[in-house]
C-alpha cells in the first residue's frame, strides 16, 4: 500500500515538473496555465509555491524558478547522501557487533 502511494506521488511530481520543463516556463512571461487534476498534484504545487520554487504570475498561471528548483534538488541530494552514510554506519556497527558476539 505504501509503495503504491509513493508511486502515485512520484508520478504526480514528474507530471507537474514536466509541465514546466516541456513549456520552458522558467520566467513570468513564459508562465503556463495549470489546473491540478489530482489532489496530490495540488498539494505538490502548493508545496512548490511555499518553497518559492514556483511563482504565480496571475491566477492559474505559473512558472518555475529554475535556480531555486536546482538548489532544492541539491539540498535533497545532500540529505539523501547523509541518510545513506548514516545507514551504512549503522549496518557496519550491527555487522561488527554480530561478528564480535560470535
Amino acid at each position: 500500500m505504501a509503495t503504491a502511494a509513493a508511486a502515485i506521488l512520484a508520478r504526480a511530481r514528474r507530471e507537474v515538473d514536466q509541465l514546466f520543463f516541456d513549456n520552458d516556463a522558467f520566467s513570468r512571461d513564459r508562465a503556463v496555465e495549470f489546473e491540478p487534476r489530482l489532489p496530490v498534484q495540488k498539494r505538490y504545487l502548493e508545496q512548490l509555491i511555499a518553497q518559492g520554487v514556483v511563482q504565480e504570475s496571475e491566477p492559474g498561471r505559473y512558472w518555475l524558478d529554475l535556480g531555486v528548483y536546482r538548489e532544492r534538488r541539491r539540498e535533497r541530494s545532500v540529505w539523501t547522501f547523509w541518510i545513506m552514510v548514516l545507514f551504512a554506519i549503522i549496518l557496519a556497527v550491527v555487522w561488527g557487533v554480530k561478528t564480535f558476539i560470535r
